[in-house]
């Protein structure tokens, strides 16, 4: 049964995000607003370097069962959820509109 992620934090969250778009659940990003428009766009390209393997192996999150998308901390909304994620460097923890989403998850 596929779950709804939320994870905060686009970059760090990536990694996170590529392996649960892997095993077929939904995720969405929280970042800027330029980044869920690049996300939403193109998807996300994580390189994973497998033992045994000379070169990084690209992975897309358009070729993944699951199903990816991104949004500005204002657009979400906590309870369509099953979980969520942090995946941020504290200093962005400062910004308003993480921390009044961070009150709505709580």
């Amino acid at each position: 049964m596929a779950r709804n992620i939320l994870i905060l934090g686009a970059s760090y969250g990536s990694l996170l995000a590529t392996k649960l778009l892997m095993a077929g659940h939904n995720v969405t990003l929280v970042c800027r607003k330029k980044t869920a428009e690049l996300i939403n766009r193109d998807g996300t390209e994580v390189r994973i370097k497998l033992r045994d393997e000379p070169t990084h192996r690209p992975i897309f999150s358009r070729d993944l069962p699951g199903i990816l998308d991104a949004v500005v901390p204002a657009d979400v909304d906590p309870s369509r959820y099953d979980l969520v994620g942090l995946a941020m460097q504290e200093p962005q923890y400062t910004n308003h509109a993480i921390q009044v989403l961070m009150i709505k998850i709580a």
